[in-house]
This record gives structure tokens, sequence and C-alpha cells, in this order.
């Protein structure tokens, strides 16, 4: 894809408490359906969550106060058909994913 080659690319790592929500997420997930269902949706979230190795240069920094609890140069990132926000900071060349919450709970 020509965005791939024209943009800095990123490491994606996740923060104890981005992983305790995935983890959290996979369980509910797996409750209201299957776990086949569950695996198969988490999989689709990590590979959004992946673009930002490639998007969070271009993505602005946020204006909202929820984000900035969790590192005061936050970016958001909705996913999920934006049910969810992936809530990360840049530090070098790494994207660190801080928090993944329902997008109900930040007002857009």
């Amino acid at each position: 894809m020509f965005w791939k080659d024209t943009m800095r690319k990123f490491r994606v790592e996740y923060d104890i408490e981005a992983e305790s929500d995935i983890e959290l997420l996979t369980v509910w997930v797996a409750e209201k359906t299957s776990i086949e269902y569950s695996r198969h949706y988490i999989n689709r979230i990590f590979d959004e969550i992946d673009a930002l190795a490639y998007l969070a240069s271009i993505l602005p920094k946020s204006s909202y106060e929820l984000p900035k609890l969790y590192h005061p140069e936050a970016k958001t990132y909705l996913i999920g058909n934006k049910k969810l926000t992936v809530i990360f900071h840049i530090d070098g060349e790494y994207v660190i994913v801080d928090k993944i919450l329902p997008s109900a709970l930040i007002k857009y």
C-alpha cells in the first residue's frame, strides 16, 4: 500500500493496563458469544491497533481530559467500528498503548 511506504513506522507496545483491558474484553465477548468468536474479535482488534505503527504520527493529540489522565501527550484512535477508543502516546520509536476504553466514556 502506498500509505505504508510514505509514513514513519513505529513499534507498537502495550502498557500493562492496556493488556488487562484486552483480557477483560476477551472474557466479556466470550461470555456474550463464544470462545471462537472472542478469539476472532480480539484478533481483529489487534490488527486495528497494529495500524498505529503507521498512523500514530499523523493522528492529532487529544484535546479531551480523560486521555490526558493516562499521558500528557495522549492521542486517541477509534477502533471496533468506533465502539472502542485506544489511548496511546509516542515514545521515540514506540507507540505505547496506554488504555482501551468504550468510546462512550469519551465525549466526542
